[in-house]
This record gives C-alpha cells, structure tokens and sequence, in this order.
C-alpha cells in the first residue's frame, strides 16, 4: 500500500503530468486553449464541443483564464460552462465571425446566419451554464453602419430551431450587437442571467451623448414557444426583454416573465415592434423596472399579428423618460419572409393590475387603435402613477433645441403605418391616459398624480365604446370625445 501512494505521488509530482478527464468533463486545455486573452483559442473550443457531442453529450469547461474566440456552435447535449472568473471574450475582427447558410430565413428573410459568437441550429438540450462572463468587446464594432448592424455586428448567442435549451447564472457583457436572440425554440429556460451591455448610461443626458449605439436589446425571443425567462438583471443599450414575431405561421406562445429587474436605454419589457404572427399567452409577473430612457411596459402590434392574453402584474416603475404603459394597433404592414402577405392584425384580453410607477415623464400613456381596427378587452385595476407634470417644454431625448409637439383633442394624429413607441404621437393631450379607437377597456381603482401642476386633463377617451370607471382617478378631470360610452 505505502509502495503504492508512492508511486502516486511521484506522478503527480512528474512535469507535465496530465489528470485523467474527468467523466462527462471536455477541459479546453486539453484540446490546445491557452485562456490567455490574446490567442485566438476558437479551434480548441469547438474541438472540445465537438468530442463532447460525438461521446453523447456532456460538459465543455473552460476555467482559469481569458479564451479569446470567434463564432463557436453548440451541438446536441452539449453544456458550455464557464467557471466562476473565466470569461469568454468574444473576438474584436469581424472576420472570426463568418455568414454561414441556415435552413431557416434571417431577420432580414435570407437563409443564412447572422454573425454571432455562440450559434446553435436544430440543436436538442444545449445550455450555457456557470457563474463566469461572456465578454463580446462591442466597442471595437462602433464603426460599422447601423444600418447594417443586424447583418455585420455580431450578437452573443444567437439560436435558432432549438429544443430543451438552458441558458443560466452566466453575465452577458458587452455585446456588439443584440446580446442574445432565440428564434423559432422550444421549451427554454433562462435563469439567473446579468446582462451589463449599456452605453451611455447617463439618461439625464441624449440618448447617444456618449458613444454610438449599437442595438444592444438585453434579450431577444422571436417566435418561441414555452419559455421561462426568471431571475434576471438586465442593463442593456437597447430594449430590455423583447418578443418579436417575424412570420404569419409562427408565434410567441406560453411565456412567461417573472422576478427580473431591468434598465434599459429603450423599453423595459416590449412585445414588438416586429409583430407577424402571433403574441399568446403571455404573463409578465413581479418586475422592477428603471431608469429607462423610453418605456416601462410595452405592447404592440403593427404587422398583422394576433395579440391576445397578455397579464401584466406586480411591477414597479421609476424614473421612465418615456411612457410607463403602451398598447399600440396600427397597420404598418412591414413582412420578413417573401411568401407572406400583410393582414391586420388584432390586439385584445390585456389585464394591467398591480402596477405602481413614479418620475414618468410627460408624454402621457397611451392605448390606442386605428378607426378600422379597435384594441379589444383592456381592463387596468390597481394602478398608481406619479407623473413628473409642468408645463415647460418637452424636449425629444433630452436634446436641446428639440421639443415634442404638444396635441390637442383635435390634432393627435393617427399614424397609422409609422413606427410604433410610446413617443410616436407627441406630447398627448391628456398626461395620464389617452385612449382611442379602443372596444371594452375598464379602469379599477386607478389612481394618477402629478409632481407639478398640469394643466392636462388625466384621462381623454375618444371613440371608446364599453368604457367602465370605478373608483379611480382622484375625481380629476376626464374628457371624453365623439362615439364614447358615458363611465359607469
């Protein structure tokens, strides 16, 4: 036996002795990485993903060190973590980030792929697991058209067609791009998650004060089904959470949103603006959102998609430079794949409740459809807002020299085929509620103030059949206009 523990230790003791791997473990090291920040390290982690798939799935590790790398691709029961202190960093040339065919159209209806650092297609339990970073080095892409962002800088992770997928406890910093999108998944999961990939985070002053943007939304889910989003912090350059719909035979179905706090440069929480196919199901629960440059909780439906059950509840706002709560039925009619054709879409069953909010900024909330497609079935109960109020002027972003057109009763216009946010008509004619073009919409026990005096009314209702009042408001004013029930 003493002969034995001998040998032992002088194995372990002899240079270059190398450990046996550990069962269901692919160590980077083992396959060539370096982990020193410096040299590209992309071979050796694909060559570990891809023994770990070719033995039956496992774990891929990186540890205790920097791996510099280009797109790397998941494949089927592979789980990529990343141990506490190591960092992923994502390649500053956009060559290590190739355009490669897909069997499925891109954002933009071609069949490749965008560039991306983490890319996985028709894969089947993947994850992206650990208490390390990916790091994407975005601010090496700030030159690149932002016209052309979709298609030259790369995202983070981006996958499409996948099932059983697990992205938790990992921090996202620094995306050039979109940080993270799903398109076309099924039964996700994504827990725990830090996302810090925020330029110009000062929202006292213009939006790009600082430094160019760069489309950097917190988390993208286009056309999935059976996701759990739980847990997350996200301080993203653009949208925080957004779900997107890009084909008519497609939808955002069974989702759920829940115990995330989020600030962002844009909206908090959006469903839209790309919105094709469908939004169903969808409940977005116990949410802090804050410091957001353009709104709290928005939903939209512009390009034909069907928009029904959504439950938005226990959330709180502060500090929003734009809208707390937006709906928005227009009919822009924008397509994504060249075999579908425009429709009008629908929007109905919404519920607010429980929702307290502060510092608001002066725009006013609106919910609004167009005369040939009403918004349906709206009801908002347990609402207290605090709006900042006054009556200076309004600048757009906070740009000197750049004030919001102040509306009145008679001249909000429909813009019924622009981009849809929260800003999109003005500064409205009431500072709490504007509703128009709207069937059924209910307010229970809703509740708005103002830090300075307004002298906008709180609430303005036009062309609104089936309007029910109870208890709310503080007995302020409210106008109603042409075709609009009497509140009960």
């Amino acid at each position: 036996m003493v002969k034995q523990i001998s040998i032992y230790i002088l194995f372990i003791l002899l240079p270059g002795f190398v450990f046996p791997q550990v069962a269901g473990v692919w160590d980077v090291f083992d396959y060539g990485a370096t982990g020193n920040g410096e040299t590209l390290d992309t071979e050796a982690i694909q060559g570990a993903i891809d023994s770990c798939h070719q033995a039956g799935g496992g774990r891929v590790y990186l540890h205790n060190g920097r791996f510099l790398s280009g797109t790397i691709y998941l494949k089927d029961h592979v789980s990529l973590y990343i141990e506490n202190g190591a960092t992923l960093l994502g390649s500053p040339y956009q060559k290590d980030y190739p355009v490669t065919d897909s069997k499925y159209p891109s954002y933009h209806g071609l069949y490749n792929t965008n560039r991306m650092l983490i890319y996985a297609e028709d894969a089947t339990g993947i994850s992206i697991e650990g208490a390390g970073t990916i790091d994407g080095q975005g601010e090496e892409f700030v030159g690149i058209d932002e016209l052309e962002a979709l298609k030259e800088r790369p995202r983070m992770i981006h996958m499409r067609a996948c099932r059983n997928v697990k992205i938790k406890d990992i921090t996202l910093r620094n995306s050039a791009s979109w940080v993270q999108s799903y398109m076309l998944c099924e039964d996700l999961l994504i827990e725990g998650i830090t996302v810090e990939s925020r330029e110009n985070v000062d929202i006292g002053k213009p939006r790009f004060a600082d430094a160019p943007g760069r489309n950097t939304d917190g988390l993208d889910i286009v056309d999935c089904r059976n996701v759990r989003i739980a847990n997350c912090f996200i301080n993203s350059g653009d949208d925080g959470i957004c779900l997107k719909s890009l084909s008519r035979k497609e939808a955002c179905r069974n989702i759920t949103i829940t115990n995330c706090v989020i600030t962002t440069n844009a909206s908090g929480i959006k469903i839209g603006t790309e919105s094709v196919g469908g939004f169903q199901d969808i409940v977005i629960n116990n949410c802090t959102i804050y410091d957001s440059r353009l709104g709290g909780v928005d939903v939209m439906c512009v390009d034909g998609a069907r928009v029904e059950r959504i439950l938005v509840s226990n959330i709180t706002l502060r500090n929003m430079k734009g809208t707390a709560l937006f709906v928005r039925l227009g009919n822009r009619g924008r397509m994504h794949r060249q075999d579908e054709e425009p429709v009008q879409g629908s929007i109905k069953d919404i519920l607010f409740q429980n929702i307290y909010g502060t510092g608001i900024n002066r725009y006013g909330c609106s919910i609004t459809g167009i005369p040939e497609a009403k918004v349906e079935n709206v009801t908002l109960s347990n609402i207290h807002l605090t709006f900042e109020g006054g009556d200076e002027p309004l600048l757009f972003q906070g740009e000197p020299g750049n004030p919001v057109e102040e509306l009145t009763v008679e001249n909000v216009p429909e813009h019924s085929t622009k981009h849809p946010r929260g800003d999109m008509f003005g500064k409205l004619p009431a500072y709490g509620f504007y509703v128009r073009h709207v069937r059924t919409i209910e307010f229970h026990q809703v509740q708005l103030y103002t830090e300075k005096e307004e002298k906008r009314p709180a609430v303005i209702t036009d062309d609104v059949q089936g309007l029910v009042i109870n208890n709310s408001f503080n007995n302020l004013q409210i106008i109603q206009t042409h075709e609009t029930d009497k509140p009960m």
